[in-house]
């Protein structure tokens, strides 16, 4: 459906502002010193954005978005910048990525590279954090964990922060005004996950100068979030350990891996696993399964993973537990309550395959979104933002072969109304198409000539076969 990272640009790692702190009641772009994490790469620019939290209120209510620019490092280089939207929502970027930049064949350098944290999230006035909360792209993964959330939502609209301000439509806005504010009159849009919902949001609300978007593991705008999701997860889960099953290193390591699965998760629906005094739930369990599958490293693994867990070693599932999705919980739900699950019915999750343990343990976490957003005023939802985009702006799509949360047939139906546009299935790999130096080929073609016909052959052996770690021998 969404996830935090980009797409081939965000490493992992730590603090990285921009010094010293600017005067946020000073609309604009403010340029700044980088922070020592930026010594010694080249032709990097800092700064922040500052725009009105409600456009047109004069309330005196701003919102500080750090900005990060790369130059181009080449002698001539191309007048259209290239802007990255991280994923989530609720997601960020700015604060890794120092280290991102640092290797510099991840970015075309005949052009900027601009990256900023969207409002409400990462590094930005005000971050709308909700602290550790169990909140996962399944759902909510406990029934304490409304109860936090909902408080989260109550506090922030008590301190008057106006929650209908925090979406993808008002995220166009911003990108309106940071060029603006930087001379920029024609660019490039690069999304990745939710990325591509707030780049769709950009051509459908602002289109004047984009040149061309890439659009990696879409999430269109009409799509449904809540309703397909848990058979999505459980369709997925199981695709790959088909693989397994289908693999013979895989299958003789790890056999009968799917009915494993489902067997312990019939038994944690009917009672949880205790573990010195901790509980596990299948609810926990399920929000994992789709966690693992979003990443590579993590679907390449999954068959060791279970297979661990299911001999009693629950490090990786508590570790998950901690963290999950790492979420700016807040903007994940200022966004999500009013432009998609405000569109949908939650009775519609009554609708799964009673059968099937892993859409059931799913659609619990799921459910729960509909619970915490009656703690967010977000305001009535503009219909339009659930409708499908029609543009003619060039767009290159790249779906991936295992994506519960951005399935690749939501790619196939959005680009039917995008003329200029193409997509891309690339099989055995997974959301948003990490790691794949074939992928970062044809996206490099295509913001050169902003023609989504680009050269597509080495999909072919790009990764012909779904690759398992096994663990020691």
């Amino acid at each position: 459906m969404w996830r935090s990272l980009g797409v081939v640009l965000v490493a992992a790692v730590v603090l990285a502002g921009c010094s010293p702190k600017v005067d946020t009641t000073k609309l604009g772009y403010h340029k700044q010193a980088c922070s020592i994490l930026y010594f010694g790469i080249k032709k990097v620019e800092c700064g922040t954005l500052v725009v009105e939290e409600t456009r047109g209120a004069n309330n005196g209510r701003t919102v500080a978005l750090p900005v990060v620019i790369q130059h181009a490092t080449v002698a001539n280089p191309k007048p259209d910048p290239v802007i990255m939207l991280h994923g989530g929502p609720g997601g960020g970027m700015v604060e890794n990525l120092p280290f991102a930049l640092r290797k510099p064949e991840r970015v075309t350098p005949d052009r900027d590279w601009i990256f900023f944290d969207q409002r409400g999230t990462g590094k930005s006035n005000p971050s709308l954090d909700c602290g550790q909360a169990p909140l996962s792209d399944a759902g909510v993964t406990s029934e304490a964990g409304v109860k936090q959330l909902q408080a989260c939502g109550q506090k922030y609209a008590a301190q008057g922060v106006d929650l209908s301000q925090y979406n993808s439509a008002v995220i166009a806005k911003d990108i309106h005004d940071l060029r603006t504010a930087l001379g920029i009159t024609t660019y490039n849009l690069y999304g990745g996950s939710y990325g591509t919902r707030v780049a769709m949001a950009v051509m459908q609300h602002d289109p004047a100068g984009l040149r061309a978007a890439v659009l990696s593991s879409t999430w269109p705008p009409e799509a449904n979030a809540t309703a397909p999701l848990p058979a999505l997860v459980s369709r997925e889960t199981r695709q790959v350990l088909g693989y397994c099953a289908a693999d013979a290193a895989c299958n003789t390591k790890f056999p009968n891996m799917e009915k494993r699965l489902d067997d312990l998760l019939r038994a944690w629906l009917v009672k949880p696993a205790v573990v010195k005094d901790h509980t596990y739930t299948a609810d926990l369990l399920a929000a994992f399964l789709l966690d693992e599958i979003y990443s590579r490293e993590g679907a390449q693994s999954l068959p060791l993973t279970l297979d661990t867990l299911m001999k009693g070693d629950y490090t990786a599932l508590a570790r998950f537990e901690t963290t999950q999705a790492g979420y700016t919980e807040g903007q994940f739900f200022t966004t999500l309550c009013k432009e998609e699950f405000a569109f949908e019915n939650p009775a519609d999750l009554d609708k799964i395959n009673p059968s099937d343990p892993i859409a059931v343990a799913t659609a619990r976490d799921t459910r729960r979104f509909f619970e915490v957003c009656k703690a967010f005023p977000v305001g009535a939802p503009d219909p339009v933002e659930n409708q499908p985009l029609t543009s003619d702006i060039p767009t290159l799509m790249l779906s991936a072969d295992i994506d519960a949360g951005c399935p690749s047939e939501l790619s196939d139906e959005a680009v039917k109304r995008l003329r200029r546009g193409k997509n891309y299935f690339f099989p055995n790999r997974t959301h948003t198409i990490a790691g794949s130096t074939c992928a970062k080929k044809m996206i490099a073609q295509f913001i050169e000539t902003a023609d989504a016909n680009v050269d597509a052959t080495c999909i072919k052996t790009d990764q012909p076969k779904f690759q398992f770690n096994l663990g020691k021998k």
